[in-house]
């Protein structure tokens, strides 16, 4: 598969926009938040990630799709450090990431939402915001950081002194994205949000993603249902075994018979 005309390139970028490798910029009406380019991460002999570039602008959304084992969440865990890159760059606002630890990143303000959520269900709801506004390296006002996430997420009010392991998946959930919002995130990264969840309360996680976006937070977003994905972002890439195999706006992306096909069970 080819490219979706991507954002503009670089000056010194050669390739097509979407070709595997490529560096992707963002729109120069939205500067790069976020820079990946010519991104390697194996796990022993798999090679996972086959030189991934991709760009995320300021309180932008950008959604990554793709089969299961295309990679994804092993690009998360390397732009969060979780997982050594082999080759390549990670750049926020121009600093490299790569080589920092986990903690160092997240101080950053890159903050990882990983799939399965992460909850220490031994703890209250209230102690677990509370433990992710740890990373924030200034915490000027953490009253209204947890105001902030009430307001995100009314229930988590209700339910703040009950054990995180007894809320149901969507309560946890919308646990995880108040714990990471805690942090003051510039980059937001979701790894399948949606899982598990049911429709009402899909449809409740992905109303909140625009509205973080709108808040100046930039989101990228892995997500197996790949239209709500594109629906919700502006910019769009398909991984395929370790590859960036498309790139575009999202709204192009959605209406590409090799995405409908693939993705969104057209015929």
């Amino acid at each position: 598969m080819g490219g979706l005309g991507g954002p503009p390139r670089p000056p010194d970028a050669r390739s097509r926009p979407g070709q595997a490798g490529a560096p992707l910029d963002c729109p120069r009406a939205a500067p790069a938040l976020l820079e990946v380019r010519d991104l390697h991460v194996s796990y022993g002999s798999i090679r996972a990630l086959q030189g991934v570039s991709l760009a995320v602008p300021q309180a932008g959304i950008v959604a990554l799709i793709g089969a299961n084992g295309a990679g994804k969440s092993t690009l998360l865990r390397a732009i969060s450090g979780v997982v050594r890159a082999r080759q390549g760059s990670v750049s926020l606002l121009g600093e490299e990431l790569v080589g920092l630890p986990v903690h160092q990143i997240a101080r950053r303000h890159v903050i990882h939402v990983p799939e399965g959520r992460g909850m220490l269900a031994r703890m209250t709801v209230l102690e677990n915001l509370r433990l992710g506004g740890l990373a924030a390296r200034e915490r000027r006002d953490p009253a209204g950081d947890l105001e902030r996430a009430f307001a995100l997420f009314p229930v988590l009010h209700t339910r703040r002194r009950q054990l995180a392991g007894s809320l149901s998946g969507g309560e946890q959930q919308m646990l995880a994205i108040g714990r990471a919002m805690m942090a003051r995130p510039r980059l937001l990264m979701l790894d399948e949000p949606s899982l598990g969840l049911a429709p009402l309360l899909v449809r409740e996680i992905f109303r909140i993603i625009p509205r973080l976006a709108g808040e100046g937070t930039a989101v990228l977003l892995v997500e197996q249902n790949a239209r709500m994905a594109l629906q919700c972002a502006a910019h769009a890439y398909v991984l395929q075994t370790g590859r960036v195999v498309l790139a575009g706006p999202a709204a192009d992306l959605l209406a590409a018979p090799e995405v409908q096909r693939a993705y969104l069970g057209a015929g």
